[in-house]
């Protein structure tokens, strides 16, 4: 039996013939293009430091808070609760804390999006606008500095019909209490004094309770 190497990229074990036709890669990454695998090595290299589970530097000159925070107002979004009773934003709101995990997904005249996600622990409050080119996280000292636990990850849903799409990097995450309150302000127009708002950035490679 021919003994089978490890892939320089990933942890599948290929035959030497294997490597050797594709430079030390299984083909799977073979297939991958080389800037997307430097990508992902970078990515992998940030979690094995744990310096993804912080802002970097860039990440936090981005700071900034979208002028609709502070003076749009906010409706319900019609797809996702078009078959509900709810009657009012804050209705909504207030039905949401009673549950142990959802969504509340608002939305302004002028293509604006606030997506709150939440689970038993653990709330991720994100500010969306195409038309704008503006997508931003709220982020306070009380955000995760850890991995978040996968029971407890939070997932990005689609605003209009709540289907999960990806799972939030871990320091998006912030105290349940203090992402329904972020909420609270935002559709009364009030600033949350210790939070900032960082743009979002590519985490298609964080998983359930990884990164």
């Amino acid at each position: 039996m021919t003994d089978r190497i490890k892939c320089i990229e990933c942890n599948n074990m290929i035959l030497p013939q294997t490597a050797a036709d594709n430079e030390g890669l299984c083909g799977q990454c073979n297939k991958i293009p080389p800037e997307l695998r430097a990508e992902k090595s970078e990515y992998e290299r940030r979690l094995a430091n744990r310096s993804v589970f912080m802002p970097s530097g860039e990440e936090c000159a981005t700071s900034s808070i979208p002028n609709e925070l502070l003076t749009a107002q906010w409706q319900l979004q019609p797809e996702y609760y078009a078959e509900s009773n709810m009657d009012s934003v804050m209705a909504a709101v207030s039905a949401a804390q009673l549950q142990p995990e959802g969504n509340v997904f608002l939305v302004t005249i002028n293509a604006g999006q606030f997506n709150l996600g939440f689970t038993e622990r653990y709330g991720v409050c994100e500010y969306r606008n195409e038309e704008s080119g503006e997508f931003r996280y709220a982020y306070s000292e009380a955000n995760l500095r850890e991995q978040v636990p996968a029971e407890l990850h939070v997932c990005q849903a689609c605003s209009c019909c709540g289907v999960g799409m990806l799972w939030y990097p871990s320091r998006y995450h912030m105290p349940r209490e203090k992402a329904f309150s972020i909420i609270e302000n935002v559709v009364a127009n009030r600033r949350t004094q210790d939070v900032k708002w960082l743009e979002t950035g590519d985490f298609t490679y964080t998983e359930r309770g990884r990164g």
